[in-house]
């Protein structure tokens, strides 16, 4: 058995880890999902009174501004529902770029994705930063919506592709701990600068610094060996030897990025790794071109793929991220919401790095269980403390200002607990073993156009959640929102123990046997 087969317990694996290489390729496309965790983190302290939007008790420094408006001491008047539509620009955009990579993915390839990815950062938070008006910092976080679209989609797939089995679950998940570190930062900074006026704009240009450093790491890693081999099978489908020079050219790329990534490993190992995956590709590509709407041949994965990344979203987490201060001044922490916000991030952080440290032991569908239950139980508790919330003026709670709620010492406690809870369950499960489930259970052939499909998905549902939080909130009372997402965990843990397969310790080709019933040609996995 060759010293690159899948099993942990071989001495070459740690020859391969201790070069560095796969993680290298795993940090510099991972800061990608950092800058979508720090958007997340920002929003709920830029798209809030006393930042983008004006406080109407306090305009000391501060003047209302238009759409067209030019000035760096504007604020804007905002409704509930345009708040939640530019808490949204950023996801709606990377809907848009997701629709692109499903047609263009896998000609592109995983590294231009993320160069791409890397450069709209770039010019959005740049524009977000300096825009002297309202229509260039909405085209701002739009552009930057792009860049979400385009990094989040290669992230998963390139780590997938270039890390060993046994340790692949830990990569890919460790990606949303990359996220959540960056969800952190933006609650740290946005807590630091809280109620500074137009200081948001130096919250956005971090931004612009990490996009820099993402584009020139990823200049320095190869391309995916999987993608080059899949391009060489493709080129190569009419059946003759390896005599065309496109072909040769893709395979002595993805010869030099396995020699790159398998650093101690003899060039004969690497050969052999190298003659199964065109093995495999070949077989999953077959003698006719494949379509981007191939996708659709594969029902059993994309509900899979479609139904966790739904069910992330309508389970409330990601909007509660986006309107967490908000969400703890309507609990009564007018002055210290920002700093609860963070210290919500951090128990996020800390329940991710566990996940990551265990996923590959414990398996997915078992923590995914763990994971929704805890939401549960956590979102019933919250949504009875909000009950309780408390007017210091005569007038009822509806018509209550921000600033005039509060909750019982008691129970502002158990919000703040459950909702660390919740962040934690979410952590535990859905953050990142739904996008490790997509990176697993799609066929090589329309792994591109699959994962975008699961993409789109996610994200069409992060806009439509994100953009009506803020109403529902006003229609339903915050407690009516926490209960409807406690339902919503209920289907989440029938989905999971019924639907979603154990995928740990499976090859991608076994995977992809497990699920299409197509027959497998090697038990050599990148």
């Amino acid at each position: 058995v060759s010293s690159l087969c899948i099993r942990p317990c071989q001495p070459n694996l740690a020859a391969i880890m201790s070069n560095g290489n796969v993680y290298r390729g795993f940090t510099f496309i991972a800061i990608g999902g950092a800058l979508f965790g720090y958007v997340i983190g920002i929003t709920g302290n830029v798209v809030t009174t006393g930042a983008l939007v004006c406080d109407p008790n306090n305009m000391s420094d501060m003047q209302v501004g238009g759409f067209w408006e030019i000035g760096y001491d504007l604020c804007y008047e905002l409704s509930d529902l345009a708040k939640g539509w530019v808490s949204s620009l950023n996801i709606i955009a990377a809907t848009l770029s997701s629709l692109i990579c499903f047609r263009y993915a896998d000609k592109l390839g995983r590294k231009r994705e993320a160069l791409v990815g890397a450069v709209l950062y770039f010019v959005g938070a740049t524009l977000a930063a300096v825009g002297p008006n309202l229509f260039f910092i909405l085209l701002g976080l739009s552009i930057y919506g792009l860049g979400i679209g385009f990094a989040m989609h290669a992230a998963p797939t390139y780590i997938a592709e270039i890390s060993p089995p046994s340790i692949r679950g830990s990569l890919v998940s460790a990606k949303e701990a990359i996220i959540v570190c960056g969800i952190c930062a933006g609650f740290g900074v946005g807590a630091a600068l809280a109620g500074a006026g137009w200081s948001w704009r130096w919250i956005m240009s971090v931004g612009s610094v990490l996009a820099v450093v993402m584009f020139l790491g990823i200049l320095t890693i190869p391309r995916s060996p999987r993608w080059l081999v899949l391009r060489a099978a493709q080129e190569g489908r009419d059946g003759t030897t390896l005599m065309n020079t496109q072909v040769e050219r893709y395979v002595k790329e993805a010869r030099e990025s396995l020699q790159f990534f398998r650093l101690g490993v003899s060039e004969q190992e690497v050969e052999t790794e190298l003659q199964s995956l065109l093995q495999d590709a070949r077989s999953s590509v077959g003698t006719a071109p494949a379509k981007w709407s191939d996708a659709f041949n594969y029902p059993k994965p994309l509900i899979i793929g479609c139904g966790l990344v739904t069910l992330q979203q309508v389970t409330g987490q990601p909007s509660v991220l986006y309107f967490a201060t908000n969400i703890f001044k309507d609990a009564g922490f007018s002055n210290t919401a920002a700093l609860a916000s963070f210290g919500v991030g951090f128990v996020k952080l800390i329940a991710t790095l566990t996940t990551v440290w265990q996923i590959d032991k414990f398996g997915r569908r078992p923590l995914l269980v763990i994971g929704t239950s805890i939401m549960l139980a956590a979102l019933v508790a919250v949504g009875v403390a909000f009950l309780n919330r408390e007017c210091a003026k005569p007038v009822p709670i509806d018509e209550c200002q921000q600033n005039d709620v509060s909750l019982p010492f008691g129970w502002a406690i158990v919000s703040v607990v459950a909702l660390a809870m919740y962040t934690a369950g979410y952590q535990v499960g859905f953050g990142p073993i739904s996008w490790l489930m997509i990176s697993e259970v799609f066929p090589l052939n329309v792994r591109g156009a699959a994962l975008s499909i699961a993409a789109v998905v996610n994200f069409s549902m992060n806009v439509v959640v994100t953009a009506v939080q803020p109403t529902l909130l006003s229609a339903i009372t915050p407690s009516g929102v926490f209960f409807t997402y406690a339902i919503l965990c209920v289907v989440s843990l029938a989905f999971v123990t019924t639907v979603v397969p154990e995928t740990k310790g499976k090859t991608l080709e076994e995977i992809e046997t497990l699920l299409t019933g197509r027959r497998g040609t090697s038990k050599i996995g990148v």
